[in-house]
């Protein structure tokens, strides 16, 4: 049996650098004046900063990763749902699926099922060990897993009573290690051989051959390291050969390709009329998802962004190089206000424009709450912190 790699979306190592442990000093509420941030609420995780490998915010749920697979979970008004440990110290645990009600956790060999109040209620123990992320819908998790024939995509029912808990596998055509996408019961994967297939659940392919595509695979000319996405507008496609492709999700065929002129390794964002994508050496790049023609150029692109929170119809919330979380300009990408404080050492938010509420991690192992406030006549508490005087909210 091959060894096993689950690749998790953890926070920048590099943010951890360089944060200082601070204070909170809270004030009463006041009015605060447009281009702040303001505190909704503050928790504690239970661990030191350093010691957190990974924060996530899935569906209506927060987790924060700890040392030895210990995991807390939070409600979005701060509350603590539970406090439980995972696989066994030194399995690797993935990023967690939420539904109605279960929690989903995929671990190196199995996936844990508990209640959103953190009863555990199943073990999954699987045969063949999970290569890539998985995605789950209904009773139904799809993933990359291991084979001693190559690379395989499978199906795993999370409710059969009995016997192997795959539903099918199929071969993939290479290894898949990254997460793979599921839109309108539709399947989207890409193998390390920088091929991106589209299934049905039967499973069937989906893409049509064509000159393009003779076998109903789209390739490119690179590996395929980072998660593709997908929507309504399109399939996603970051590579390696310093394209991201646009295609289309019923055809398969090429709406754009934008020329980053470097490697591409990070999954790219869609939100309702914007792609963001990092980019090394350009920063964070924005992209217009309706373009006229083949070759688009970039809205804007900011070398001090590190990764998209959120964004509404004329801002855009990133998490910034220097552990800021900033506004930008969502038509220019031009900074219009950011937080005094630096010690975020992550933060996570809903890519969701009626509610941008930010959550982050400080370097004191808090979980803060936060929103910008952007009009005027808004009451909030500001969180500031003792010598110097700093606080979250920043004009």
């Amino acid at each position: 049996m091959k060894s096993y790699t689950l690749i998790l979306t953890l926070m920048a190592a590099a943010l951890m650098g360089g944060c200082r442990s601070k204070e909170y000093v809270m004030r009463e509420p006041e009015v605060v004046p447009p281009g702040s941030f303001i505190r909704n609420w503050t928790a504690d995780t239970g661990f030191d900063s350093e010691d957190i490998k990974g924060f996530y915010f899935v569906n209506d749920m927060l987790f924060v990763y700890g040392p030895k697979n210990d995991i807390a979970a939070f409600d979005t008004a701060g509350g603590l749902k539970f406090r439980m440990r995972i696989g066994k110290p030194g399995d690797l645990v993935g990023v967690p699926m939420v539904q109605a009600e279960r929690v989903i956790f995929p671990t190196s060999a199995a996936i844990e099922i508990v209640s959103r109040e953190g009863i555990r209620r199943k073990t999954i123990n699987l045969p063949q060990p999970l290569r890539s992320p998985p995605v789950a819908v209904d009773e139904m998790v799809y993933a990359g897993i291991d084979s001693e024939q190559g690379g395989r995509i499978g199906a795993i029912s999370l409710d059969r009573p009995y016997g192997s808990p795959y539903i099918w596998t199929r071969i993939a055509r290479g290894v898949v290690r990254t997460q793979p996408a599921l839109f309108e019961n539709v399947l989207y994967f890409a193998n390390e051989n920088g091929e991106v297939i589209s299934i049905t659940n039967d499973p069937t392919l989906l893409w049509p051959r064509n000159d393009e595509m003779p076998d109903s695979v789209f390739k490119t000319d690179g590996r395929i390291v980072a998660a593709i996405r997908v929507d309504e507008s399109g399939v996603y496609v970051p590579s390696t050969d310093s394209k991201l492709y646009c295609l289309d999700p019923i055809t398969g065929k090429i709406r754009w390709e934008y020329f980053a002129g470097t490697p591409l390794k990070q999954s790219p964002v869609p939100t309702a009329d914007t792609v963001y994508i990092y980019v090394d050496g350009k920063g964070l790049v924005a992209l217009d998802k309706k373009q006229p023609g083949r070759y688009p150029e970039a809205r804007w692109s900011n070398p001090e962004a590190l990764r998209l929170l959120a964004d509404d119809a004329k801002l855009a919330y990133v998490l910034t190089e220097s552990n800021h979380v900033a506004a930008l300009d969502k038509k220019t990408g031009a900074q219009q206000f950011a937080t005094e404080r630096d010690d975020f050492a992550a933060a996570v938010a809903h890519i969701n424009p009626k509610d941008s509420t930010l959550f982050v991690i400080t370097s004191d192992g808090k979980l803060v709450s936060m929103r910008a406030v952007t009009r005027a006549g808004v009451v909030g508490s500001l969180v500031q912190v003792e010598a110097p005087r700093e606080t979250i909210a920043a004009r």
